[in-house]
């Protein structure tokens, strides 16, 4: 995988010359990184739709992931240690979300106390990405802010039987954001 991005990212520094060393750097990592979660969520779907689950995925990735992006959170070491935890967290969010029913108020309450754990703990650090300055730190908080806002009052227009997996989405993206931010 590595190798064949190096390659990719070689070939464009030998077409484009005006990249400097640490414009390529940053197109490999990114690269890599959609690389890295290409070979995941395909995985993952096909798996769930395997099962007839892929719509509850499908409202995982866009309640969990966006929240994620943004507010960062637990990283695995490795890629496989990343798959299989996320795999795992994506199965446990369907599981809760699709079979036990939570009661409107406790779901609300739920949304309330990850939307205060955004906006309290957010963004955090990755080990392989640090925030530098504060200016990004506040772009990425707010973004945080307004994207789980989003998500928040975007859940209650979906079907009744979507509706929690929604929310624990939301919860899981605010718990991974809290473990990451005390490991």
């Amino acid at each position: 995988m590595d190798e064949l991005i190096g390659a990719i990212v070689k070939k464009i520094s030998e077409t484009n010359p005006q990249f400097s060393d640490l414009e390529l750097k940053k197109m490999e990592y990114g690269l890599l990184c959609i690389f890295d979660e290409i070979t995941k969520i395909i995985p993952y779907f096909i798996i769930f739709w395997l099962f007839s689950l892929h719509q509850y995925y499908i409202v995982i990735l866009i309640f969990f992931c966006p929240i994620r992006i943004f507010s960062g959170g637990y990283h695995a070491k490795t890629y496989w240690g990343c798959f299989f935890i996320s795999f795992i967290a994506f199965l446990s969010i369907i599981i809760v979300g699709k079979y036990i029913s939570f009661n409107t108020y406790i779901l609300l309450m739920l949304q309330f106390i990850s939307f205060v754990l955004i906006c309290i703990f957010s963004p955090v650090d990755n080990i392989n990405k640090r925030i530098k300055s504060k200016e990004r730190r506040m772009k990425l908080k707010y973004a945080s802010i307004i994207i789980t806002s989003f998500l928040i009052i975007l859940s209650y227009f979906l079907p009744h039987k979507f509706f929690n997996t929604a929310v624990i989405s939301i919860v899981s993206a605010a718990v991974f954001m809290i473990v990451g931010k005390f490991k």
